[in-house]
């Protein structure tokens, strides 16, 4: 007996040296993910015990930040004291300054042999491509659409706009007006102020037009961003109630027929009983060129990363197709491969309208000063759109105000 528990104690010493030794090996990923939204959250509880349940080497150490300078804040400490993060989930604003700043690693090898690599959207790779290089790939986007009021169209008699021109003639009989020529009910609305007025890209990009050329900022003389203000210029005083893009769109709150608003916007309204059967989307009404704003965040490999294969392996799990799929179906975020709009439609039949808009849906641009972009497409959205500057002058204005940021 004596020898037998003997046996059993050097058994049992030798599976805990084993365990131990094992868990040692265990390689550990550090995550950092902007947001902190539930149903995010859940996914992310998902994907990573269902990853580790089939990677038994590797485990994931999950962090959320909060949106803007906590994200950022986080990110900097981390970088700054040699740390840095294994895995990072971020926007597309971060990836031309933390490229720059060598905290995003170039992952073009990895792409090249993935198997989704020609099965995502290409609109969606373009958000993580600088200079070349693949960096990060879309785990979520963002599309803007086009709402409208189906009820009111059809009561109207009027189709749903494609063109600018069916858009400018169906905000205008939508429009309602109080005795002193003040819009009431807006027949399309668009704000006026604002922090990141990306409704005016929109437009820009419905008329073949670009803001940037080979890297480079081109306002002044722009015909596309022209006619893209004039049209607005003409048509916006005329249909639209004031309000900012920070505020809830009017359309949501039931004082407008039409409008461009961001897809997870729209979901209180879509779940209002009050607008069932009520509310249609598509793609936004062009003049001549299908397009749309789509924000993208993306999952990037840190610099700092000792174990960029376990780290790629990871993304590869969560960008699968199982995976993609009950992310759309958990976080109601339309897909990113080419290949599931067809069983993402099936999940809900304006799915099929959310997914053309990431189709044609152009992000911020990815170049180091996008914050200054920002605040000079405000401003020439507002001293055209809703003031009296020309546009000529607006346009030179703000090529003078965007260099003055990038060259100082």
């Amino acid at each position: 007996m004596k020898k037998l528990l003997a046996i059993l104690v050097a058994l049992t010493l030798a599976l805990a040296g084993i365990s131990a030794v094992a868990e040692e090996e265990k390689v550990t990923l550090s995550f950092l993910r902007i947001g902190n939204d539930e149903a995010e959250r859940a996914f992310w509880q998902w994907a990573i015990e269902a990853f580790e349940k089939e990677n038994a080497d590797v485990r994931i150490a999950y962090e959320e930040a909060p949106i803007g300078e906590s994200m950022d804040t986080v990110l900097n400490t981390r970088f700054a004291s040699g740390e840095g993060v294994d895995l990072i989930g971020h926007g597309i604003l971060s990836v031309a300054q933390r490229v720059e700043a060598n905290q995003y690693m170039a992952i073009d090898e990895y792409f090249d042999s993935w198997e989704g690599k020609d099965d995502i959207m290409p609109s969606v790779l373009a958000n993580g491509t600088y200079n070349g290089h693949v960096y990060g790939l879309g785990y979520s986007v963002t599309p803007y659409v086009f709402a409208y009021r189906s009820d009111l169209l059809e009561e109207a008699g009027i189709a749903v706009p494609t063109t600018w021109d069916e858009l400018a003639d169906a905000a205008r009989e939508l429009t309602k007006k109080n005795e002193s020529g003040e819009v009431e009910f807006a027949g399309f609305c668009y704000p006026q102020t604002g922090g990141n007025l990306v409704e005016l890209d929109v437009f820009v990009y419905g008329n073949g037009g670009q803001y940037i050329v080979d890297g480079e900022p081109v306002f002044a003389d722009n015909e596309a961003v022209a006619g893209a203000l004039s049209f607005l210029r003409e048509l916006i005083p005329d249909v639209s109630l004031t309000y900012s893009s920070s505020e809830v769109n009017p359309f949501v709150s039931g004082s407008a027929a039409m409008t461009l608003i961001n897809n997870a916007a729209l979901t209180t309204m879509l779940k209002n009983p009050e607008y069932e059967g009520k509310v249609g989307i598509a793609l936004p009404p062009n003049n001549g060129v299908k397009a749309s704003f789509c924000g993208c965040n993306m999952l990037f490999i840190g610099t700092k990363c000792q174990n960029p294969d376990a780290a790629f392996r990871f993304i590869s799990f969560v960008l699968s197709k199982e995976a993609t799929l009950k992310r759309a179906e958990m976080v109601k975020i339309p897909v990113t491969r080419t290949s599931l709009v067809e069983a993402y439609a099936a999940m809900d039949p304006m799915n099929l309208a959310r997914s053309e808009c990431v189709t044609y849906g152009t992000g911020m641009p990815r170049v180091t000063w996008s914050t200054g972009f920002q605040a000079v497409r405000n401003e020439l959205s507002q001293n055209v759109v809703f003031g009296d500057m020309d546009i000529a002058e607006a346009l030179n204005k703000a090529q003078t105000d965007i260099e003055f940021r990038i060259n100082g």
